[in-house]
């Protein structure tokens, strides 16, 4: 009887999805952070807003003709913080853009019972957000949907989850534990939320999504977006 063959084996992860972290320095995060509370308390009822899909958390300049970065002036330095990060990331991934033109931005405000539905950004080429008032121990993190998972619509073979051996491979959701004073960054297509309930009041984030300033395609011809802060 021949012995059992020896093997060895190797598990390559090709195509990974790039999501960034990029933290603010202290001070500069707390100067923010105390601008963006008093927006927060203060900001007049015409940029407020509150969705009948979102019982516990309310929201700030999350109205098409609204853009907190451009409504408010104070926010100049935080705006151009972003634009910085985000061409750093285009970069970083292998890609040119000189310029970037962040379309939109606004505030979230979650309370204790919060959650926010997955969901992926279809206006833009790339979002983030920035965690301004966030504990990990309460605050629920923002993840990810594993798009390689995919819940069929009619029946089909699937492989069976092995509930005791979680991996990159079989997990439904992921997602960078980011702490206060950070801001993640990536492509929007990538379906994002938090399922799991929001354990405290005040989870304070501010997203934001992204445009090149010129949209070139197949390399024949292009368009420019506008950037309306001007």
């Amino acid at each position: 009887m021949k012995s059992k063959p020896n093997f060895t084996s190797q598990f390559v992860n090709l195509f990974p999805e790039p999501i960034a972290v990029y933290s603010l320095p202290s001070d500069f995060h707390l100067e923010y952070k105390n601008i963006l509370m008093s927006i927060v308390k203060d900001a007049p009822d015409k940029f407020r807003q509150k969705f009948p899909n979102e019982k516990y958390t309310s929201h700030i300049c999350n109205a098409p003709d609204q853009n907190i970065l451009d409504n408010y002036k104070d926010l100049s330095g935080l705006k151009k913080f972003f634009h910085e990060i985000v061409i750093n990331y285009i970069s970083n991934i292998g890609y040119l853009c000189e310029k970037i033109v962040i379309t939109d931005a606004w505030l979230n405000n979650a309370s204790q019972n919060s959650s926010l539905g997955m969901h992926y950004h279809s206006n833009s080429f790339i979002s983030g957000n920035y965690f301004i008032n966030f504990n990990g121990d309460f605050h629920t993190p923002l993840t990810f949907l594993n798009d390689r998972i995919r819940t069929p619509n009619a029946p089909s073979i699937t492989l069976p989850h092995n509930p005791k051996f979680q991996t990159i491979y079989n997990t439904k959701v992921l997602g960078p534990r980011a702490i206060e004073g950070q801001v993640l960054i990536w492509r929007s297509h990538l379906i994002h939320g938090y399922e799991l309930v929001n354990k405290a009041d005040n989870r304070l984030t501010l997203s934001f999504n992204c445009m090149p300033k010129v949209c070139e395609v197949s390399g024949r011809y292009s368009f420019e977006v506008v950037d309306n802060s001007k």
